[in-house]
């Protein structure tokens, strides 16, 4: 029996679902469960495009920031595109993660979870989502998965793959 659920989330469509099915669950076994993201310093614009609903997630952290967004941008693309000081991008990704952690966490407590936690780290994706796991004692681990492409998924290999391969607990991967 599951005694301890950790859903991952970078804020996509398809994390919000690995998000929603991991709500259900804990909400229906009674089980704690735990919100992860990893947050993205350093990594490509490229990368980080894939995050989030930026649109709306750049006006909440725009206004927590105290950092000057003239025009909202549309992707995490154009958010780095003036080479912002370091400072200020650390800040922003930092924002960006505790709002996408903050919406897990409203999300599971208004369907009824009763002990919600959330955590942030860094590195490695799929290295900090299994450290994280055993961190917090997860015997299920809770995932979006993009579905990339074959050719992507071989070149760049998939987050979901690896947590799946290497977890040693349940791994649902949603999609």
């Amino acid at each position: 029996m599951t005694s301890r659920i950790l859903v991952a989330t970078d804020g996509s469509e398809v994390a919000e679902n690995a998000v929603d099915l991991a709500v259900e669950l804990a909400a229906k076994f009674d089980v704690p469960l735990t919100i992860g993201h990893i947050l993205h310093f350093g990594r490509p614009p490229e990368e980080l495009a894939r995050m989030a609903h930026v649109e709306h997630l750049v006006e909440t952290v725009r206004d927590k920031s105290g950092v000057d967004f003239p025009n909202v941008p549309d992707s995490m693309i154009k958010l780095f595109d003036d080479s912002r000081p370091g400072e200020d991008s650390v800040r922003i990704v930092t924002l960006i993660g505790d709002e996408i952690l903050k919406r897990g966490a409203d999300r599971a407590n208004e369907l009824g979870v009763r002990q919600v936690s959330t955590r942030s780290g860094q590195g490695d994706t799929a290295d900090s989502i299994l450290d994280m796991a055993e961190d917090v004692g997860a015997d299920m681990i809770v995932i979006g998965h993009r579905g990339l492409g074959r050719v992507r998924r071989m070149m760049m290999g998939s987050i979901a793959q690896k947590v799946v391969q290497q977890a040693e607990c349940t791994v649902v991967s949603v999609r």
